[in-house]
């Protein structure tokens, strides 16, 4: 029989094979409710692509497959339960993004290659430069955090309506006005065309002078609609929080500048590194096949510590970031979670050992 409204069955989540995996991440923060949606599908997109651009190279995005098929298991106490395989899938999936954009990128331990003079390997120069140079990342990862945290707000918004929450409708409806209004805003604070800046990742025309003028009356309506909405709310304590929701939306769409950073680093302490091994290597006071020799061990002593702890400050903060991007930034937006996960009842029925019986 269907449940009644009273009653609260545990969730049996369902998703397709691809994405099933990422179902460990929603766990992490809570399982969704019985009569709830279930956020895996847009978790499972947007933590791989995450982590995929914070260790977009392709040895290091090999060693965090082969550190999620050897080393996750005895971390993890050697277990080989579901809840572990399905971990290690996510590492799989996640790492397999990070290769492929290196592939695409031409990043193999950074730079190495200029260490043996070889040309760029990188297959697609345009990937190549939003991930090698810094503003063009760090606008792509604006860009990117914009799209995430709208789509947790239409979602949000989504879930207010289902509630007939009339302030937060309100509320949310001018947050997206005013980020229509942030066109006149930016330009007339800092001076800077939104085309142009993602000009720089995406063909993009150029805004007439009257789309700026239309921006201006959507930022003032927005703001108004925030007050409202808070007001409508939370009485007079909202005309006090509604500063909250425009410094918010702000907030959250830097945070996702650590995309770029935790991937800049990546690539920047390769190259160090790199550099590292033979500076230190000619430096030895030996001269003739002793000095090659010996500055030959040295360096590659050198490149492989520099390049292990590099390997796994990546896999290790790439995972902490992507989960805090999915978790705070997105899913607290509209998420509650508190359900229970179905695990049915079940009898395990041991083969009988006969002890000391006659042959």
């Amino acid at each position: 029989r269907e449940p009644e409204d009273s009653e609260e069955p545990p969730t049996k989540m369902k998703n397709p094979a691809p994405m099933r995996p990422f179902q460990v991440v929603v766990n992490l923060f809570a399982t969704p409710k019985y009569r709830e949606w279930d956020p895996t599908p847009i978790v499972a997109y947007s933590f791989a692509i995450f982590y995929g651009l914070m260790t977009a190279d392709v040895v290091y995005a090999a060693g965090m497959i082969l550190i999620s098929r050897f080393l996750v298991p005895k971390f993890l106490g050697g277990t080989r339960s579901e809840a572990v395989m399905l971990l290690q899938r996510v590492l799989y999936i996640c790492g397999g993004v990070g290769l492929v954009l290196g592939l695409l990128s031409g990043s193999y331990l950074g730079n190495i290659h200029t260490m043996f003079g070889l040309g760029d390997p990188g297959l697609v120069a345009g990937v190549q430069r939003l991930l090698q140079n810094p503003l063009i990342f760090v606008i792509l990862a604006l860009f990117i955090g914009f799209i995430h945290v709208n789509i947790g707000n239409v979602l949000a918004l989504i879930k207010m309506v289902k509630e007939r929450n009339r302030g937060a409708i309100v509320a949310k409806v001018g947050l997206f006005s005013l980020q229509f209004g942030a066109l006149y805003i930016i330009r007339a604070v800092m001076n800077v065309d939104i085309p142009s800046v993602l000009g720089l990742i995406i063909r993009m025309p150029q805004f007439s002078p009257q789309v700026y003028d239309v921006s201006l009356y959507f930022a003032i309506a927005g703001i108004g609609m925030i007050v409202a909405g808070n007001f409508i709310e939370k009485g007079g304590l909202g005309a006090i929080l509604w500063l909250f929701d425009i410094t918010g939306i702000l907030g959250d769409i830097m945070s996702y500048a650590r995309i770029a950073g935790v991937g800049l680093a990546t690539y920047y302490l390769a190259t160090v590194f790199n550099m590292l091994g033979p500076l230190f290597g000619d430096l030895l006071p030996f001269s003739g096949m002793v000095g090659v020799i010996a500055g030959g061990a040295l360096s590659i002593l050198i490149l492989v510590i520099g390049h292990t702890v590099n390997l796994l400050l990546s896999v290790l903060t790439g995972f902490i970031h992507s989960l805090r991007l999915c978790f705070v930034e997105f899913l607290f937006k509209f998420y509650e979670g508190g359900g229970r996960i179905y695990s049915p009842f079940k009898l395990i029925k041991r083969q009988p050992v006969l002890v000391g019986a006659k042959s």
